[in-house]
């Protein structure tokens, strides 16, 4: 389906709605290919912005949400973690590739260590998994 706008859109339909797996290009050039529901993103997806960074994980209602990746290639660094209605609630920054990145961060992200790093990340999962039988 082409739009006017010139965006376009390869996948499952329902009920006149982008629903199942598709792929949608934006004029923007971003990417966004994965699961959708009432013509929004929802489930699971890959959006690839222009500069080649990209999210994987988890969507609801065209928004970020649950586990997922965020991959900062220009900055040769990674977001992983849980978000909630587009925004990251918890997670862990990881410096990778930085040497070869086109724009690396000035300083790198210094090593600190939780005492429980699996626990506070189960009683995120568990907090998230609690509002989604709201």
């Amino acid at each position: 389906m082409f739009y006017p706008s010139g965006e376009r859109y390869e996948g499952e339909w329902s009920s006149g709605q982008r629903s199942g797996w598709g792929r949608m290009c934006y004029g923007d050039g971003s990417t966004y290919e994965g699961q959708w529901l009432a013509d929004r993103p929802d489930g699971q997806g890959m959006l690839c912005l222009p500069n080649n960074n990209r999210y994987e994980g988890g969507w609801k209602d065209g928004k970020k949400h649950g586990p997922g990746r965020f991959f900062y290639l220009d900055k040769g660094q990674l977001l992983e973690g849980i978000w909630v209605t587009d925004v990251p609630k918890c997670g862990i920054m990881i410096d990778f590739s930085r040497d070869a990145a086109p724009a690396p961060t000035q300083y790198p992200i210094p090593k600190i260590e939780l005492a429980d790093p699996d626990g506070v990340l189960a009683e995120a999962q568990v907090m998230f998994d609690d509002s989604q039988n709201e």
